[in-house]
C-alpha cells in the first residue's frame, strides 16, 4: 500500500508516495504520526484544503472559494452572474452540469484569470 508523505511535519516539502512495506515502525512525536524507514522519517499528508492548495497549484488548481480548489485546466464556462465555473461548454438551465463556486467577493479579481483559462481550454 502506498501512502502520500512528506519529509516535514507541516507537509511543506515535496509529496512522496511511500510504500508502507518500507516502514520499520510508526510512532507519534508531539502529536504527529511519523513513519520511520531506513531512508529516514516521513509524515503522512494531513488532509486539508490549504495543504492540497499548496501541492496542487503547479498542476493548475486554484482556490476560487474558501470551500474548493478547482482544476482550471478543466474549466470551460463561467457564469459571472451566479458566480459559477462549469466543466462543460454547453450549459443549459435544465442540465445537471457539474460546477464550482467562485467567491463573490473575489469575482472581480479572478475574472481575468478564469477567462484566460477558459480560452486555453476551449481551443
Amino acid at each position: 500500500m502506498n501512502q502520500p508523505v512528506t519529509r516535514d511535519r507541516n507537509n511543506n516539502s515535496e509529496v512522496i508516495m511511500m510504500d508502507m512495506e518500507d516502514v520499520l515502525y510508526i510512532q507519534t512525536e508531539d502529536g504527529a504520526v511519523v513513519f520511520h524507514t531506513p531512508e529516514g522519517s516521513f509524515y503522512p499528508l494531513i488532509p486539508s484544503l490549504s495543504m492540497y492548495a499548496k501541492h496542487t497549484e503547479a498542476l493548475g488548481f486554484e482556490k476560487l472559494d474558501r470551500t474548493n480548489l478547482v482544476n482550471m485546466k478543466k474549466v470551460k464556462e463561467f457564469d459571472l452572474k451566479h458566480g459559477l465555473v462549469y466543466f462543460e461548454e454547453q450549459i443549459s438551465s435544465n442540465s445537471r452540469s457539474q460546477s464550482a463556486i467562485v467567491a463573490f467577493m473575489n469575482i472581480g479579481k479572478l475574472k481575468e484569470m478564469i477567462m484566460t483559462w477558459i480560452e486555453r481550454n476551449t481551443k
